[in-house]
């Protein structure tokens, strides 16, 4: 199913991106107390403190207008997540953030920065940021983050209004840096990343990358992952190769000296920029699917990247990127299907789904088999129902479908199937129709219908 992470309204008011890769859901209107402004999968809650009203929405964006005097509360769905924003119209508004307290469930703590209206017209970066400081159950409970901006900054004279403060669950890199030949500390608070050479190979570099809190992914049927890397500078614009590794944990012990191990290759790319105007800075991307995948199917917390040019000799593969500290930091982009799940098994007649000595008994010799099947993007499902002898090693298989995600669905055994007083095992799995979901526990039950 494609993914379309527009916001469509509920009918109890509530907020939900069309079909969001994780699954994203945002409050509709509520009265004072904690509520869950942004529920994103099963990965995190983020909360807001008062009351708030019903928003406005436009495409992927939903607007709360003044949740406190002077302050709308933004929320954008993205592919891999949400943003959310708070947008401090005036300077008299600015007493309204001195702190603020968001109730927060989740495994890591989001980054945040603010910054004001002054605009590269050339660029479009904003041009004056600030950091907000973060705190976690300080002060505020344990399940809170509080934000305090920066105070000086709000009250800068030189600060142009709106300023938007950005505590924002995102799907960068948690920790990236460059080592190089000539550089004997740690670079991993560097605002740039190096691969390659410049001097013929006197000097060479190498960039690597960690994703954080990757166990959503467990379950997931990866089927593409780019790296996306904004280079602000190459030797010239002509396309050298460079690739991409899956590698060892990445930490800010490596050096060029100590680099992280290297296991197999998982992408290659030639795109170049970031020299002159024949190639301006842009983005790029290499391919890492090979990694994500390899993260999802033996269930890892972390993806570790590591980049580098194809030749470290020739001084064409000599490139820079953005580090996460840059202005334009590292993100990769991850499509995906979750399989579809079985939430309960039944028969008709009732019973209950058990094995060996504890099996039931059924009355009839055309029972049938229900199954309640989801799937979390809201596709249609498929049950496919297979039965066999207990003990035995033939069996027979029939598909139905298709029924709306968290339905029932169910098949009935045809005549002369069963025989009085034999024990049968039963089993389902779910599909959308293109991606399998695992099988389900066996259930079991003897036939004596007369």
């Amino acid at each position: 199913m494609p993914v379309d992470v527009s916001l469509v309204r509920q009918a109890d008011g509530s907020v939900v991106s069309k079909a969001h890769p994780v699954g994203l859901k945002l409050s509709g209107p509520v009265g004072p107390g904690d509520h869950d402004l942004v529920v994103l999968g099963k990965r995190s809650a983020l909360g807001w403190s008062g009351p708030l009203p019903a928003p406005s929405i436009d495409g992927t964006t939903a607007t709360y207008r003044e949740v406190k005097p002077g302050v709308d509360l933004i929320v954008e769905a993205t592919r891999t997540g949400y943003q959310q924003l708070l947008l401090v119209k005036n300077r008299q508004a600015a007493v309204q953030v001195k702190q603020l307290r968001m109730p927060w469930k989740s495994d890591h703590v989001p980054d945040a920065m603010m910054w004001d209206s002054t605009v590269d017209p050339t660029s479009g970066e904003h041009l004056r940021r600030a950091p907000v400081r973060l705190g976690v159950g300080v002060g505020v409970g344990k399940n809170a983050l509080s934000l305090t901006p920066d105070a000086s900054f709000l009250s800068d004279p030189k600060t142009v209004y709106p300023v938007t403060i950005d505590p924002s669950d995102t799907s960068g890199a948690n920790f990236d840096a460059f080592v190089q030949s000539s550089y004997t500390t740690d670079q991993s608070a560097a605002t740039e990343l190096k691969i390659g050479t410049y001097d013929s190979g006197a000097n060479k570099a190498r960039s690597y990358l960690r994703f954080d809190n990757q166990q959503w992914l467990w379950d997931k049927d990866i089927q593409s992952a780019t790296l996306n890397l904004w280079e602000h500078h190459s030797y010239s614009c002509t396309a050298k190769g460079w690739v991409a590794f899956r590698v060892a944990d990445v930490t800010n012990t490596a050096r060029w000296t100590n680099r992280p191990a290297q296991y197999e290759q998982v992408g290659t790319s030639t795109q170049t920029k970031g020299w002159g105007s024949g190639c301006a800075a842009g983005w790029v991307t290499i391919p890492v699917t090979a990694a994500i995948q390899y993260t999802a199917a033996h269930q890892l917390a972390k993806t570790n990247i590591g980049i580098s040019a194809a030749s470290e000799t020739d001084n064409y593969g000599w490139k820079r990127f953005d580090s996460r500290e840059g202005a334009n930091p590292p993100s990769v982009t991850i499509t995906y299907r979750t399989p579809t799940s079985i939430d309960a098994l039944g028969t008709a007649p009732e019973t209950a789904c058990a094995t060996g000595a504890g099996r039931p008994e059924i009355a009839s010799l055309n029972p049938q088999l229900r199954a309640q099947i989801s799937n979390t993007l809201g596709a249609q499902v498929y049950g496919t129902f297979e039965w066999k002898v207990v003990g035995g090693t033939t069996s027979t298989t029939t598909t139905e479908g298709p029924g709306a995600s968290g339905s029932w669905l169910g098949t009935t055994i045809p005549d002369d199937a069963f025989t009085e007083g034999t024990s049968y095992a039963w089993r389902v799995q779910g599909t959308d129709g293109t991606t399998p979901g695992e099988w389900s526990s066996w259930c079991e039950f003897t036939v004596h219908a007369f």
